[in-house]
């Protein structure tokens, strides 16, 4: 039996267990243990007559910032499965690190734990070491600290917590299949690409969208300059005018053009993390079979349970693809509507580089405005001929998934 002293000596040792090995414990809606294996009872330290119908805060460690726990309960209560890595606390005073799936089911929760071992591991590490800080000085309740987190994920470089958990996923399986001497699903691999398109694709949206925004008055002020010229200055005026027509239209469909890449990049999210917890799940399923039933409750109905999970995380990851097949059909339509309103913005800036020349030299003004315009739109052109080929690359990604489901 642990004694406190025990446990207060024991409180920065961390319990071990092997990378190959995978665990689960299923609670009710409240959180209470129902079910687990034998490698989450041995990790906990517990003894089954203690772990069952405990609730799952027994093996929370006072290092985790309470923000990871307010934004689990918050996806699964909504239906969702979320990813996250956890420090628990084992009964003997130990510390041992997960990377958890927990998923809603009928009745309650259900969490498979992998060991972490990637970059994004060490990472989080540090963040939640300066998230837990940050807690204690300002006393904040989970919320807040949970809107300190996903400001703090942004600042890495993904767009949300779901883009991070499947990315983190993702790195995960890759660090412990690499140390299995497996080599790596290609699934996986797939979405990985899929996942670095996505990122060109939006980083070039939004490159775009920036230098839209810098010349976004320069026909304004061509029309002001032309206006100042009086009679002469009408074809420019009408030049401008068209220029401008044209300009809000494009601003019209650049803001579904983005709209349309962010929902691309979450698809892509999700069926990223839904493919990779099945992964996990069937080998779960295979691990948790092999088990000597303990006779707390029943292996079977257990065992029946996994699989349920595994069905549906497969079936929901191939209903992604579908989902990001169609996404991108759409996505490559709004690409040429943007080319063609690109090249209608190019004839008419070519009509008003004749016009300003009609006008003579020392209207030096109105040709560097129009110089401007040449600017953004071989600016366009580039980003959206980038943008096709990312979009293509992402077609045949998604193409070789759709056939392996």
């Amino acid at each position: 039996m642990s004694t406190v002293s025990n446990i207060d000596e024991r409180i920065n040792e961390e319990k071990p267990f092997s990378i190959e090995e995978l665990f689960f414990s299923r609670t009710d809606e409240r959180g209470v243990i129902q079910s687990g294996n034998s490698v989450f009872q041995r990790v906990s330290a517990f003894d089954w007559d203690e772990i069952i119908k405990a609730p799952h805060r027994v093996i929370r460690h006072p290092d985790m910032p309470k923000a990871v726990f307010w934004l689990l309960w918050d996806t699964i209560k909504k239906g969702e499965p979320i990813g996250a890595y956890v420090k628990n606390k084992a009964k003997d005073g130990c510390y041992y690190w997960v990377f958890a799936i927990v998923t809603p089911i009928e009745g309650g929760y259900s969490s498979t734990r992998i060991k972490p071992s990637s970059d994004v591991f060490k990472l989080i590490e540090r963040e939640y070491e300066a998230l837990r800080i940050v807690e204690n000085e300002r006393n904040l309740d989970a919320e807040d600290s949970a809107k300190i987190l996903l400001e703090r994920i942004k600042e890495l470089g993904f767009r949300d917590y779901k883009s991070f958990m499947a990315h983190a996923l993702s790195a995960e399986i890759k660090a412990r299949d690499e140390q299995l001497g497996r080599s790596v699903n290609g699934n996986v691999g797939c979405f990985d690409r899929l996942e670095t398109s996505a990122k060109y694709l939006l980083g070039k949206t939004e490159e775009i969208l920036k230098v839209y925004s810098e010349n976004e008055y320069v026909p304004l002020n061509l029309r002001v300059q032309a206006t100042q010229l009086g009679n002469v200055g009408l074809p420019m005026c009408i030049v401008s005018n068209n220029y401008t027509a044209i300009s809000e239209e494009l601003q019209s469909d650049m803001a579904v053009f983005t709209e349309k890449s962010k929902e691309v990049a979450r698809t892509i999210d999700n069926g990223q993390f839904l493919t990779a917890a099945a992964q996990i799940q069937s080998e779960m399923i295979e691990a948790f079979g092999n088990e000597t039933p303990s006779g707390f409750f029943d292996h079977e109905d257990e065992l029946n349970n996994l699989q349920s999970q595994q069905a549906i995380h497969t079936k929901n990851a191939a209903a992604s693809l579908v989902e990001i097949s169609r996404q991108i059909n759409a996505f490559a339509e709004n690409c040429a509507d943007m080319r063609r309103l690109s090249t209608s913005l190019e004839v008419t800036r070519v009509m008003g580089k004749i016009e300003s020349a009609s006008l003579g030299s020392s209207i030096s003004s109105l040709d560097a405005l129009i110089d401007d315009l040449g600017v953004f739109q071989k600016a366009l052109m580039d980003g959206l001929k980038e943008i096709d080929d990312a979009n293509k690359a992402l077609h045949v990604d998604v193409t070789q998934l759709l056939k392996a489901a």
